[in-house]
């Protein structure tokens, strides 16, 4: 509905006569006198009468942010489109880059190369780079159709000279994976993963399917496979690039002998020479990109990808000309100063365009928006139109204000229009209004503008403004209401939930539960008489080795513990695994014992029961700036339901920082002051009572609501009062550290205790808290993740809420492993600090913090530098870091103690110094301290230049190169982080039992406990056992990756319906192909184990040339259906009762597939017999 705001905008004065000279095809325009969201909606009205493909140039990321979201708004997701700049590091050698940026890039090239007509926002930066040309870039597409002649070979040659990375199993966006005639593959920029299905050199079928379940769905007509990174280069790049590398790298190197250079270090030979190795190798080394001239003769600009008749919107262009000088200089000073230092190739320095130059040739009509008249010196205006726009009043919740204004403007001829977001939000406006006399409606699909109309439409904008020319308004909520942010609608990545992680690797610990902790060495297929099956091989200690059949994979656990710490790997036939479990076994049975009788006796407490929502908390829950997550919706009404009962609450809200646990914790507190209760919020540190007090404040603005504050930075005489209106019941709500706890804090009416991080309290401070608790509701935070299987153990044990869903459309934090370079960090800060922005140093040595801190100023002596670590004394570090907070350092050099708590949005670069020291949990912890506002953050995860990286050094820097890509080194960060969550639930000790027996099993020992003492019965897992030779395994020629065998099998062994054995067939046909006899008899067999199940088979086993089937004595079908099924089978089966039920079955000269066949025949004729009968009696 905000098309009509803009359609509206096209009757300004002047606007026919720019439609006219754009229809001249006029190289240069101005449009003067708008800012703010006019501007931008000016931008879509033009895009609206035109339909032309748009680029719209801002001077940096956060101006640019807010013309994407407003023309989003207008203009919808399927035609506005973000292109963010890229960063120049062409002196740092590379380890590892996250791919965000690079990928939201190439979606737009892709858009383009499709010929669409897209709305694209970018930066100065976004245009700067150079970049291939166009027409060579769409040279490594492939348009794929059902049917088409394509050989497969050459198919894979294309995707992977197009930057394709080859994987076992595609899961995000530039992977590519192959097995046998299906080939997968991840578009950039596209949704979903694709499956294409070869017949000989014939596409057979093209299919999309999820990346989570690797299931296909729907067929696709047509694929367009465009490259998946920014810089392609085939084997003549290749070539090219070799041979002037060599050729320039000889010639700086003679030069350097014969002393008329300085000499080049060999460091930068050894780099350029590896990357020449890599491209040789495998195509593609990260960083590529600073060596674009090398590869291409000729390079082009991001301008080049567009069609001359598409528009290059230019915001205001003063600004956009100093930035690119800004960025020009910066680059040129840290070029010259590497070139002179013989850090840097000459062509290496040629990486950007002249800003001035690019708009002098491009191609494309410009056009200019300023909110006064500027010369842009590269491209002079050939007319200027001025068009006057006032931004609107901001009325901050004051209603008279509000409808005075709107009655104003009615009365001399105005439309006004009110974007909120929400019909409830409308109708508390409309309702506002009309008790002032004015009318105002919710607009329908098609909203008529009519004068003195008041209109409210579904939409958001970053501010309203004023039209005089054509008597039109528009207001926001963040106009008329108390301090509010807009919410930010990006468009970005899905947030990852954590996972269960299971996968086995070579390496791994596994525990058994009968024999203990040992070394998982890998898969075995075996030959055992004659037949061929598949087996784990485990290591235990004293080089024992166990060979455990896949089918009893289920027996076998992943050891997960705390990273970096391997256990204890035990004996086989000892008895020692069996005392250490047996001594958890009873801790654990009076841990479950204690809790169940914790949470009985709080049953029977008597507490204040709150009552149903009152009419203004829907005002307020309507208030937050953000899209709930389901996760967040869930939790509050878990804790309002718990607010609500006559017992006290006592709940647990688990969820990483940022994923929206405050909000919660905000609407139970004004749910509690609306029954006029008073609240206290407890947190660990006066720093973070200082932030939560300011969120507080801003929350509550409009509301009723009094917000105090209780920490050592009050003064002794705003304690006093304090104090004073907390007895007499004035302050509703206070925040507070332990000094809550003190004995001269007296409450008017406490009803509601919320607790941040109650594992940060010592020991005496949690004993006052338990006192503090008796009788009131408790809500307690924490920040650390906790595991789903121990969260679903301790249902009916402990009241526990879990937000593991985080926050949809955040900016991406570009991420990097590099060497450390003296002008990587100087760029990187100054830059955060360009943009208004701080920034964090870690230096994990308290010891050398000192010198470090004295290098960081000589280095950048225009920053103001603040040094924080655990060894300062507690008031002084609390100081340093609300002055941090307050923003009156630019930098804060650290050491991890900023790992929890703190979230500042005004953060957004983070350098980690010696990353390959660091565990994975603590660089995932650390990485999220940046990244919490609108603009995209930078985490540089650095190790030392010239160092000799230890062995355990190198797999430390290969698993953060994973981290950075959210592979296996980011799933070992959130399950360390879960243990440690496990630890804080549970208590010291059983920690400790988490670690000597893996977290899984202790898990299981837990649930059933807990089963035990709420009187619930176990549930029998175990299905029958079946020995008959028959070759039942996943061939190594069929599913190649070990990993992905192991997974199958788990699923095997965890089936416990037939209908399950056919739904692995199915995504086993679908994922790999037509399944080999020896793939289809193992499923046959899981189909008779569930069938022996179901009929009270205990064993199958082949004895001399018979098979025999044993049943368990109490479960066996009525022997009258045994005896029937003998004699149909006609001499070929016997039954034997007795103590146990015994059928033979005759199988000579039969091959183990038949004999399978033959049991699942038999099987499921009992089956129907047991049915018959029991149907009969």
């Amino acid at each position: 509905m905000l098309k009509k705001v803009a359609l509206e905008m096209q009757a300004l004065p002047g606007m026919d006569n720019f439609f006219e000279a754009l229809a001249r095809k006029t190289r240069s325009q101005l449009l003067y006198g708008f800012d703010g969201s006019a501007r931008a909606l000016l931008m879509a009205a033009i895009r609206l009468r035109t339909e032309r493909p748009v680029l719209v140039v801002a001077a940096d990321t956060l101006r640019a942010g807010k013309i994407y979201e407003d023309l989003l708004a207008v203009l919808g997701e399927e035609e506005v489109f973000f292109f963010p700049g890229k960063e120049m590091l062409s002196y740092c050698n590379i380890l590892s880059e996250s791919g965000d940026v690079q990928q939201q890039r190439v979606a737009v090239m892709k858009l383009l190369e499709r010929q669409e007509k897209p709305v694209v926002v970018t930066t100065v930066g976004g245009v700067l780079s150079k970049m291939l040309p166009p027409d060579r870039w769409r040279e490594f597409s492939v348009t794929l159709r059902a049917g088409d002649e394509q050989v497969r070979d050459s198919l894979l040659a294309t995707l992977l000279a197009a930057g394709y990375e080859y994987t076992a199993m595609v899961e995000v966006p530039g992977q590519l994976s192959v097995r046998g005639g299906i080939v997968d593959v991840f578009p950039v920029g596209d949704d979903l993963p694709y499956r294409i299905e070869f017949s000989g050199d014939t596409v057979d079928s093209v299919r999309a399917f999820d990346p989570r379940t690797q299931r296909s769905s729907e067929r696709r007509p047509i694929l367009q496979l465009s490259p998946a990174r920014e810089v392609v280069v085939g084997s003549a790049e290749r070539e090219r690039a070799a041979r002037l590398l060599s050729r320039e790298l000889q010639a700086a190197e003679g030069r350097a002998r014969q002393g008329k250079e300085q000499p080049v270090p060999g460091r930068l030979g050894e780099r350029v020479r590896e990357h020449l190795e890599k491209l040789r190798e495998e195509g593609y080394f990260p960083g590529i990109d600073q060596y674009l001239p090398y590869f291409y003769s000729e390079t082009a600009s991001f301008l080049t990808y567009f069609p001359e008749e598409a528009l290059l919107f230019i915001d205001d262009p003063l600004r956009c000309e100093q930035t690119a000088q800004r960025l020009a200089g910066e680059l040129r000073e840290a070029q010259s100063t590497l070139l002179v230092q013989g850090e840097l190739l000459a062509g290496q320095a040629d990486l950007t365009w002249d800003y001035r130059q690019l708009l002098a040739e491009a191609k494309q009509m410009l056009v200019s928006f300023s909110q006064f008249v500027q010369n842009l010196p590269s491209r002079p205006y050939r007319q200027s139109f001025s068009l006057a726009a006032q931004p609107a009043p901001r009325f901050l919740g004051q209603w008279e204000l509000f409808g005075g204004e709107v009655s104003h403007w009615r009365s001399m001829g105005y439309r006004t229009v009110i974007l909120t977001s929400s019909r409830e939000r409308s109708a508390s406006l409309a309702e506002v209004l009309t008790g002032r006399g004015i009318p105002a409606s919710h607009a329908a699909k098609d909203p008529d503008f009519q004068p003195r109309t008041v209109v409210m439409l579904p939409g958001s904008l970053d501010g309203g403004f004023v039209l005089p020319a054509i008597k039109l308004a528009v207001l926001t909520e963040q106009d008329i209401l108390p301090q509010r942010k807009k919410q930010r609608r990006l468009k970005g990545k899905e947030g990852l939930r954590l996972a269960d992680y299971q996968e086995l690797a070579v390496g791994d610990h596994v525990v058994h539960e009968q024999h203990g902790i040992g070394q998982y060495l890998g898969l075995r297929t075996l030959d055992v008489g004659g037949t061929h099956r598949d087996y784990l091989y485990i290591q235990y200690a004293g080089n024992d080795k166990l060979y455990i059949p896949v089918e009893q994979i289920d027996a076998v656990r992943k050891y997960i513990g705390v990273e970096g710490k391997s256990p204890k790997l035990y004996a086989l036939g000892g008895g020692e695994w069996n005392r250490v479990k047996a001594r958890i076994q009873a801790s654990i049975q009076e841990l479950a014992r204690e809790l169940l009788a914790l949470y009985a006796s709080r049953e029977t407490v008597p507490g204040y029961a709150f009552s149903a929502d009152q009419p203004w908390q829907k005002d307020f829950e309507a208030a937050f700036p953000y899209e709930e997550t389901v996760d967040q919706l869930q939790a509050t009404v878990e804790v309002k339901e718990d607010m609500e009962k006559s017992r006290p609450m006592d709940r647990l809200l688990c969820g990483d920082v940022g994923f929206g646990k405050t909000e919660v914790a905000l609407r139970a507190a004004f749910k509690a002051v609306m029954d006029g209760k008073q609240v206290a919020f407890l947190v660990p540190t006066t720093v973070l009572a200082q932030q939560h007090y300011r969120n507080f404040l801003e929350r509550f603005a409009g509301f009723p609501v009094n917000v105090a504050i209780l920490s050592r930075f009050s003064s002794a005489a705003e304690q006093k009062e304090t104090l004073r209106n907390l007895r007499e019941g004035r302050a509703d709500i206070i925040v507070g550290t332990h000094r809550l706890l003190s004995r001269d804090v007296r409450f008017h009416d406490l009803s509601l205790l919320i607790i941040d991080e109650e594992q940060r309290f010592g020991v005496l401070h949690k004993e006052k808290i338990k006192m503090l608790r008796q009788n009131v509701d408790v809500l307690t935070m924490t920040a650390t993740p906790i595991p789903r299987t121990l969260h679903m153990s301790l249902v009916g044990v402990r009241d526990m809420s879990v937000i593991e869903t985080p926050p949809e459309n955040r900016y991406p934090i570009q991420t990097y492993v590099l060497e450390y370079a003296d002008m990587l960090v100087r760029e990187a800060l100054l830059r955060e600090m360009a943009r208004g922005g701080q920034a964090y140093f870690v230096h994990n040595r308290v010891g050398t913090i000192g010198k470090w801190s004295t290098y960081l100023q000589q280095l950048l002596p225009e920053a103001r530098i603040a040094v924080a670590h655990g060894q300062m004394p507690e008031e002084q570090l609390e100081t340093v870091m609300l002055e941090f907070l307050n923003g009156q350092y630019d930098i804060l050099l650290t050491t991890t103690i900023v790992e929890a708590g703190l979230d500042i949005p005004n953060v957004n670069t983070i350098i980690i110094n010696e990353a390959d020291k660091f565990g994975l949990s603590q660089l995932y912890q650390l990485r999220g301290r940046v990244g919490r506002s609108n603009r995209i953050a930078y985490c540089y995860l650095t190790y030392q230049k010239e160092k000799v990286l230890t062995e355990a050094s190198e797999k430390r820097l290969q698993a953060i190169r994973e981290f950075t890509e959210l592979g296996s080194g980011f799933k070992i960060a959130l399950r360390d982080l879960e243990i440690r969550g496990a630890g804080n639930i549970l208590g010291p000790e059983q920690h400790g039992f988490v670690m000597a027996i893996g977290f899984d099993l202790y898990v299981k020992l837990l649930e059933e406990a807990v089963r035990t003492y709420q009187g619930k019965q176990q549930e029998a897992s175990v299905l029958p056992r079946v020995e008959i030779s028959v070759d039942a395994f996943l061939p190594a020629a069929y599913i190649a990756d070990a990993r992905q065998k192991i997974v199958f099998y788990q699923k095997i062994a965890a089936v416990r319906e037939t209908e399950v054995v056919q739904e692995i067939r199915e995504e086993l046909h679908d994922r790999f192909g037509p399944l080999p006899a020896a793939a289809e008899n193992l499923l046959r067999v899981a189909d008779l184990r569930v069938l022996s199940a179901e009929i009270g088979v205990a064993t199958i086993s082949e004895e001399k040339k018979e098979v025999v089937v044993r049943f368990y004595p109490a479960r066996h079908p009525e022997s009258g259906a045994l005896l029937a099924a003998a004699r149909r089978w006609q001499g070929k089966l016997t039954a034997q009762s007795g103590k146990q039920m015994v059928l033979t079955l005759r199988a000579e000269g039969r091959a183990g597939g038949e004999k399978v066949s033959l049991l699942l025949e038999l099987f499921n004729e009992l089956k129907g017999l047991v049915k018959r009968t029991a149907a009969h009696l």
